[in-house]
């Protein structure tokens, strides 16, 4: 049987799939982000916070989101990375 000459012994082409989700996760990432970041100045105002607390909200929500990020790794070696990942895609959709 005949391999492509770029293919490693071993590689997989569902690795391809694999690539697509991970990217698909970071898109939503990136958005998550750009939304809190759009929404922020309306929710100062409507609020009535000044720049220095609002910096400590975006201060908040960081420290937040990471520390959800490292609880969802050690979920992941718990439970399985494929569906620890599923959970929290449909989780966060």
């Amino acid at each position: 049987m005949s391999q492509p000459p770029d293919a490693r012994p071993g590689a997989s082409p569902r690795r391809w799939v694999a690539l697509v989700y991970i990217g698909l996760a970071q898109l939503m990432i990136v958005l998550d982000m750009t939304i809190v970041n759009i929404a922020l100045p309306s929710a100062q105002k409507d609020l009535g916070i000044s720049d220095g607390d609002r910096q400590w909200v975006i201060t908040a929500y960081t420290l937040a989101f990471g520390s959800l990020l490292l609880l969802g790794g050690r979920i992941a070696d718990y439970t399985g990375r494929r569906r620890a990942f599923l959970i929290g895609l449909l989780g966060f959709a």
